[in-house]
């Protein structure tokens, strides 16, 4: 019951909605579990006594089950509608989540599984929230009717239909607990295949130049046959289930016509009344024969749901929608002191470590690598929250700023920058995301301090040239200049460089660090460097 609320509290702002259409769903359904044995019993009754006035009764009867038949792809259509949209909002919110979690997170996770939460576990949603759900209630509202119209009509054979549905549903419910603990681990299995699969992709380079990248590939084959076999033992299952309540209900079928011969060879029912407690036995026998099947894909569904609401329950950065940051330039920058910080609670990067850098100030950090010199600018950008002593900017704690003014605050340029698919345009007016006096020539104006605008013009549609996810269609050199053109159009106080030009050719580290030299001028910058002759502007080297 816990996961069922938890599971329907996701519905949000289409509640009425989705609870007016499934009800809606729910009565119609059992109005024609009821009415149509009852015609049968009209008809069995106008035929067996000759009454024409039963026989009208029965038509009407049947007219009004055809209107409510033909109601049906309407009552489908707001089905769909509402869960699209309740499954649109929930997607729309794991991608917002997705922007909010902390650096934590994708440090100890791989990206496979927020894929796969993002797209297979979300999609499922679609049929569990109403296809699903309603196998399971529209079944047990169905059977109730059928053993209530039973009991009306004799109830000699609705406790034979009884006690057939209640040894079905005791088995169904000790061996759904079976399938369901098989569904965590199916899903879990398929997770970790998903994260491999990703490996694959990403390395595909090495996979192609290697012989010895056969066991990367075997080993996702290997997790693959055991994912196929857990399928198989789950359908094993799944089917064992379904055989037991077919034979089950069956048996009930035949039980309820013998009882029913002989109460009409006494004289104590007609033959309209055995019909419909016979068409009423299909109500009950579909019941007996799909409600384990139906218990175990809603169980399944709510595996599925239940990644995607953990994902959606993970704690985040609180961000505010827009937030003005006023800085006391006449304070200290960057004042660092007594830092402590490790990963894992073990390693320690920084033990009392402190740095103080003034207004104006260019410095290079130098060390070997894991020496922290990466992990320090994520601390200043607040990537990580569990520290001891004190990292100040502009004189208040790094605490008191919300992420929002921390951003703001910095421009962060690492050794190989992201370029999302669209248009140069819109990947350089990411900079200038949250200002209101951003124009088309201030755009191209960084653009051309940033040394892009020439080759942005060589192309055909220049500015308006779609790129490919990651960029890709660029060379490297190209899209680092792209991404200092977003800097020049962020304009923030403190500039971080994080080795910018180390992966590039000679021809273009010069123009990489000739624009670096203009976007560095009146600003305080901390630049990651393994070399102390990268610029002759710096006016200290710390080494770490």
């Amino acid at each position: 019951m816990k996961e069922l609320k938890r599971y329907f509290s996701y519905i949000g702002k289409y509640k009425t909605a989705y609870w007016t259409v499934f009800l809606f769903t729910l009565v119609s359904s059992a109005v024609l579990t009821f009415a149509y044995p009852y015609m049968n019993k009209l008809i069995f009754n106008a035929l067996e006594y000759e009454d024409i006035k039963i026989f009208q009764r029965a038509v009407v009867l049947c007219i009004v089950l055809v209107v409510l038949n033909c109601l049906a792809p309407y009552r489908r259509y707001f089905q769909i509608k509402i869960v699209r949209k309740i499954v649109f909002d929930i997607k729309i919110r794991l991608f917002d989540k997705l922007l909010k979690l902390d650096m934590d997170y994708y440090e100890k996770n791989h990206s496979g599984d927020a894929l796969k939460t993002l797209n297979w576990d979300a999609n499922s949603l679609k049929d569990s929230y109403f296809s699903h759900v309603f196998w399971v209630f529209g079944r047990l509202v169905n059977g109730l009717i059928s053993i209530i119209a039973m009991l009306i009509y004799s109830p000699l054979l609705m406790l034979v239909s009884v006690s057939f549905c209640l040894v079905t549903v005791f088995l169904s419910i000790r061996i759904n607990k079976q399938i369901k603990e098989m569904d965590r681990g199916i899903q879990k299995k398929i997770s970790h295949l998903t994260t491999h699969l990703s490996d694959i992709l990403f390395g595909f380079t090495e996979l192609k130049m290697y012989k010895g990248a056969a066991i990367v590939c075997n080993f996702f084959y290997n997790e693959n046959e055991k994912l196929l076999q857990d399928g198989w033992q789950r359908a094993k299952r799944a089917g064992g289930l379904e055989m037991i309540t077919f034979f089950l209900g069956i048996f009930a079928s035949f039980g309820t016509i013998g009882v029913g011969a002989y109460l009409v060879s006494c004289g104590k029912i007609d033959y309209g009344t055995v019909m419909a407690i016979v068409s009423l036995q299909m109500g009950v026998s579909t019941l007996i024969q799909g409600f384990g099947s139906a218990l175990t894909t809603l169980s399944a569904s709510l595996v599925k749901a239940g990644r995607v609401f953990d994902f959606l329950e993970m704690d985040c950065e609180e961000l505010q929608a827009e937030e003005t940051l006023s800085l006391m330039n006449e304070a200290t920058p960057v004042e660092i002191k007594r830092l402590t910080f490790s990963y894992d609670g073990e390693k320690l990067i920084f033990n009392d470590f402190s740095l103080c850098i003034k207004n104006g100030e260019k410095v290079i950090l130098m060390g070997e690598s894991g020496c922290g010199k990466s992990t320090l600018i994520k601390l200043m950008l607040g990537f990580y929250q569990k520290i001891d002593g004190s990292i100040k900017l502009y004189g208040r704690e790094l605490k008191e700023y919300s992420p929002i003014q921390l951003r703001q605050i910095f421009t962060y340029i690492p050794q190989r920058n992201y370029l999302f698919e669209g248009t140069i345009r819109e990947n350089i007016m990411i900079g200038g995301i949250g200002r209101e006096d951003i124009t088309e020539d201030k755009m191209i104006h960084a653009a051309k301090k940033a040394y892009a605008d020439e080759f942005i013009r060589t192309f055909p549609q220049g500015y308006d040239t779609p790129l490919v996810a990651g960029g890709n269609n660029l060379s490297v050199g190209q899209k680092q200049r792209i991404a200092i053109a977003r800097a020049f159009l962020k304009d923030s106080a403190i500039l971080l460089l994080d080795e910018p030009s180390s992966a590039l050719d000679v021809h273009s580290e010069k123009m990489i660090n000739q624009a670096l030299r203009e976007l560095m001028k009146d600003k305080v910058v901390i630049m990651v460097s393994h070399r102390r002759d990268v610029f002759d502007t710096f006016d200290r080297v710390i080494n770490m």
